[in-house]
């Protein structure tokens, strides 16, 4: 199945599970609904929309160079990527090498996560996974839509969501956290593309 487009086909090695199997539609599905449930993943992405997952495979010897992913993904409508989402799903002594590397502002990040561990990040950065030289690397990997297109506006909703649980567990309740929760629904209806 081609899953890779412009210039990222000459960088890409790697096995993908066919999306249209009841096995990917069901697996998708289950790891959607389990990190739906999870606050931090929400507060994090704010979804409208959510690409079904993928799931690869990086055997020996397979890498995906360095790449953009594609701005829209076909659909109707087409859905805009703001987000890319990796979850590993092998643990990382499984294999040797292929790290996701991520160019971000603040440098070259690399990661190499336990199985259920999630990374988040713009779909505008260049990223690759570096070539693995021992075992099976296996990860599903998908994009969102998020209801607030721009990364700097998500990140100061997020802070304040984390502020406002933080202090909901560690405060009495009082007029300055239903402040803090109120500029933060505020800002989510002046930045959301509902």
């Amino acid at each position: 199945m081609r899953t890779a487009s412009g210039s990222a086909v000459q960088v890409k090695s790697n096995e993908q599970l066919d999306v249209q199997t009841d096995l990917a539609r069901q697996a998708g599905q289950l790891l959607i609904d389990k990190l739906r449930t999870n606050p931090l993943f929400e507060a994090a992405t704010l979804p409208a929309r959510i690409v079904p997952p993928r799931f690869s495979r990086y055997r020996t010897g397979m890498r995906y160079g360095d790449h953009l992913d594609a701005p829209l993904m076909t659909g109707l409508p087409p859905l805009r990527t703001d987000i890319a989402v990796t979850v590993f799903l092998t643990d990382p002594g499984g294999y040797a090498g292929g790290e996701l590397v991520i160019d971000t502002d603040y440098g070259v990040q690399r990661f190499k996560g336990g199985a259920g561990d999630c990374v988040i990040y713009p779909a505008h950065m260049f990223h690759r996974v570096e070539f693995v030289s021992a075992g099976e690397r296996i990860v599903a990997f998908f994009w969102i839509q998020s209801l607030v297109r721009e990364p700097a506006r998500r990140r100061i909703l997020f802070d304040l969501a984390g502020v406002t649980e933080f202090l909901d567990q560690t405060s009495p309740s009082g007029a300055h956290i239903e402040t803090l929760r109120r500029c933060h629904a505020n800002l989510i209806r002046m930045w959301a593309d509902a």
